[in-house]
C-alpha cells in the first residue's frame, strides 16, 4: 500500500520513475508497466496521471527544459552589463551539468526521440530558439554597450547554443566538464577571441 501523496508529488514520483527507466531501456522498449513498477504503483495509476508513454516522455521534455527556461528568464531579468550576464549564464550551465548527481542523458534521448515524433522535435527546437533569441539579446546588449565587437548577435547566439550542447552531450556519456578550466580559459576565450 503506498502512502497518500498530492497530486504533484505523485506525478513527480510518477516521472521520476519514468526516467530512469527511458534512460536503462530507451524509449522504443520501455514500457508503463516498467514505470509503474520503478514508482511502486499500479499500471492504473500512472494512466491515471498519463494518458500514454508518449506523454510521460513529452511531460519529461518539458520538466527537463524548465531549468533552461529558468535560467535565461534569470538573464533576461538582469540589469547588469551583457558581459557580465553572458558569463554569469555559461557559469549557471556549466554548474548545472558539473552538479548533476548522473549525466544528462535525457538530453541526448530526446534529442533522438525529436527525429521520429514531430511534437517532441518541436518542443526540443522551442527550447533551442528560445535559448539563441535570448543570447541574441544579451549580445545585441553587449554591442550597444561597446562592449562586444560588431558581429550577427544571432549567428554568435547559434555558436553559443552549440557549444552549450556540446557540453551536454558530453556529461551525457560522462565526461563531466572541467568548471575551473572552462570559466577560467573558455569563456575568456570566448570573450576575446583566439586571436592573438
Amino acid at each position: 500500500m503506498t502512502k497518500h501523496q498530492s497530486e504533484a508529488e505523485r506525478r513527480s514520483q510518477i516521472l521520476r520513475a519514468a526516467r530512469a527507466v527511458f534512460i536503462d531501456r530507451g524509449f522504443i522498449a520501455a514500457r508503463v508497466e516498467d514505470v509503474a513498477k520503478r514508482a511502486g504503483l499500479s499500471k492504473g495509476a500512472v494512466y491515471f496521471y498519463f494518458a500514454s508513454k508518449r506523454d510521460l516522455f513529452l511531460a519529461l521534455v518539458q520538466e527537463e527544459h524548465e531549468n533552461t527556461y529558468s535560467f535565461l528568464d534569470r538573464a533576461e531579468e538582469d540589469h547588469r552589463p551583457a558581459a557580465v550576464k553572458l558569463v554569469d549564464l555559461g557559469q549557471q550551465y556549466l554548474d548545472y551539468f558539473a552538479g548533476l548527481k548522473s549525466p544528462p542523458r535525457f538530453f541526448l534521448m530526446m534529442c533522438e526521440q525529436g527525429i521520429r515524433d514531430d511534437e517532441i522535435r518541436e518542443e526540443v527546437q522551442a527550447v533551442h530558439q528560445r535559448f539563441v533569441d535570448a543570447a541574441t539579446r544579451i549580445l545585441a546588449q553587449g554591442m550597444n554597450e561597446g562592449t562586444f565587437r560588431e558581429a550577427d548577435p544571432h549567428g554568435v547566439a547559434m555558436i553559443l547554443k552549440a557549444i552549450i550542447d556540446g557540453l551536454a552531450g558530453q556529461a551525457a556519456i560522462g565526461i563531466r566538464p572541467d568548471r575551473e578550466k572552462l570559466v577560467n580559459d573558455g569563456l575568456s576565450t570566448l570573450l576575446h577571441g583566439l586571436l592573438a
